[in-house]
């Protein structure tokens, strides 16, 4: 990989933008932070995201290319979306159709996940971006946990992840979740779409 430039930073990592050199394809590479490597769980979270995107075949949620690696950095690189994000399409402002047809694809793209067992739960609009013709794309399931899965838990009960603002009660306290916390963020979101702002800011 060759990196262009950053395009983006979270708690977990930074994602620039690379050339994957073997295709000559544009890709969003995504780089743990090395200082973080040795936190309990980090790099197994990290890890985890990776496979399980890999495993969700979906035109609404974003495409992992490849995985893996190097010396003290882990890494996978996925789908380059130059559509920006639904957090600064909020910010322009929406049209009530606009509004309605985008959480419609990522209601769609949810349902596919918790079909498969899978709830996002950090669903907020920086997390949805647009390809160049406009398609919301669901991305970031950093915190994603399979559901009655036999994996190690990388949660425990009453330890909390998410983005507090979106997030549902039951979230919030710790408590078991199940796919209706994502329903509960996707209703956050769609609320600050329409009225440009969340409905509470405690």
């Amino acid at each position: 990989y060759q990196i262009e430039r950053k395009i983006g930073e979270g708690g977990m990592a930074t994602v620039y933008l690379a050339v994957q050199e073997s295709l000559g394809r544009q890709v969003a590479l995504k780089v743990m932070r090395s200082a973080r490597i040795q936190e309990e769980n980090f790099a197994e979270r990290f890890s985890k995201e990776g496979r399980l995107i890999a495993q969700l075949q979906h035109p609404q949620i974003i495409t992992i290319y490849d995985f893996g690696s190097r010396d003290l950095y882990n890494y996978f690189s996925m789908e380059f979306l130059p559509g920006g994000t639904l957090a600064e399409q909020i910010e322009q402002g929406l049209s009530l159709e606009r509004a309605v047809e985008m959480i419609r694809s990522v209601s769609i793209a949810l349902a596919y996940a918790h079909k498969r067992g899978v709830i996002h739960r950090d669903l907020k609009p920086q997390n949805v971006l647009f390809r160049q013709d406009g398609t919301p794309v669901l991305s970031d399931f950093g915190i994603a946990k399979v559901v009655d899965s036999d994996d190690t838990q990388l949660t425990v009960p009453g330890f909390t992840v998410g983005s507090p603002v979106y997030m549902s009660p039951e979230q919030i306290m710790g408590k078991k979740l199940d796919s209706r916390a994502d329903l509960y963020s996707l209703g956050i979101v769609f609320y600050e779409m329409l009225a440009k702002q969340p409905p509470f800011r405690s």
